[in-house]
């Protein structure tokens, strides 16, 4: 390849020597002399013969004659386009070596990258915040109700412990918002159609989780573990069926907005009595978490959770045996989704 660019670009600056030089659409060249060039024939010599020989014109690239002159033939075009793809395949093969060499730099500057990352991610604390789905787990008797899902701030800090080099431990403690449904049964106010009503608890908790994460893939990890949650406080909204409307007395018990602030009482009260019936909403909870999170930077984490609840919260008592309060089931339990976006503190 290299003596073909040669021969087209030092050629035409050679010297005038006492030998003609003969070129082939090929690319071979040889040093001799021209006897004759015929109509379709070129004769010549190789320098120090005296032998002829005889090659046709149509494989002739050029012929350089010791006067300097110069005469074309039809192979030029063939070995221009030679030289052409030649250099095509040249430049090709170092496109693809240089890139070869990218893709190796690349892997290697990732490889770099990750065990930057594992080291500085070994033992670590994050601060998360984002958004919960909390909703109910009913028990059988419990009419529908339509607000039983609602959006809610989470807050959690995680302490992370390397065990292996894919297994973590991850102990954390995070506020959540969850729900709890309270029947009501004033007699003032609901003695008739008492089912199409409820209360809607927020209840703010505080979780401790501790759990084991394993690494699928670099910076992405799945985890698994228990929590056991405190309730601290809460507020509580009126819940109204709207598929059940009765109008008594001109006053219609019903709205087209199935949720209502309570009026008489925002604040939850975790044991009460409510026409000699015993409510009692638990402070513990407990169950199990799973989750997922991936490692977008050195510095930022994005988790996805699940929370299912095994406590039931909720239990009615009643001094009459008879009371339809108890046969009926009232439980209630946790399920919340989670995903929060989290600071990693190193």
């Amino acid at each position: 390849m290299k003596k073909l660019l040669l021969i087209l670009l030092c050629l035409p600056f050679i010297g005038f020597g006492q030998v003609d030089k003969i070129i082939f659409s090929s690319g071979d060249t040889i040093i001799g002399k021209v006897i004759e060039v015929g109509v379709n024939e070129i004769t010549y010599q190789h320098k120090g013969e005296t032998t002829n020989n005889v090659s046709k014109k149509r494989e002739l690239a050029k012929v350089i004659y010791s006067s300097g002159r110069i005469e074309t033939f039809q192979g030029l075009g063939i070995l221009e386009s030679k030289i052409a793809i030649e250099e095509n395949e040249r430049l090709y093969l170092k496109q693809k070596e240089e890139n070869k060499k990218n893709r190796i730099q690349k892997r290697e500057d990732r490889i770099i990258y990750f065990r930057e990352l594992n080291e500085s991610t070994k033992n670590y604390f994050v601060i998360r915040t984002g958004i919960s789905m909390a909703d109910i787990r009913d028990g059988d008797d419990w009419p529908t109700f339509k607000e039983d899902n609602s959006l809610g701030l989470s807050v959690a800090l995680d302490a992370i412990f390397s065990i292996t080099n894919r297994i973590d431990l991850d102990a954390s403690i995070r506020f959540s918002q969850k729900n709890i449904k309270t029947v009501i049964n004033n007699f003032m106010f609901f003695s008739f159609h008492s089912d199409n009503y409820a209360n809607l608890n927020k209840i703010n908790f505080i979780d401790i989780s501790p759990k084991l994460k394993y690494r699928i893939i670099n910076r992405m990890h799945i985890s698994f573990g228990p929590y056991i949650g405190y309730a601290l406080n809460g507020k509580r909204e009126l819940l109204i069926n709207e598929s059940e409307k009765h109008p008594r007395d001109g006053f219609v018990y019903g709205t087209n907005e199935p949720t209502l602030t309570v009026p008489y009482d925002s604040s939850v009260d975790f044991n009460y009595t409510e026409y000699f019936n015993s409510h009692k909403i638990k402070r513990f909870d407990y169950g199990f978490n799973i989750g997922i999170d991936y490692i977008l930077t050195k510095k930022i984490l994005i988790s996805s959770e699940y929370s299912l609840g095994l406590s039931n919260l909720y239990s009615v008592t009643t001094p009459n045996p008879d009371s339809v309060l108890a046969e009926m089931d009232y439980s209630q339990k946790t399920s919340v989704f989670y995903l929060t976006i989290g600071y990693i503190l190193n």
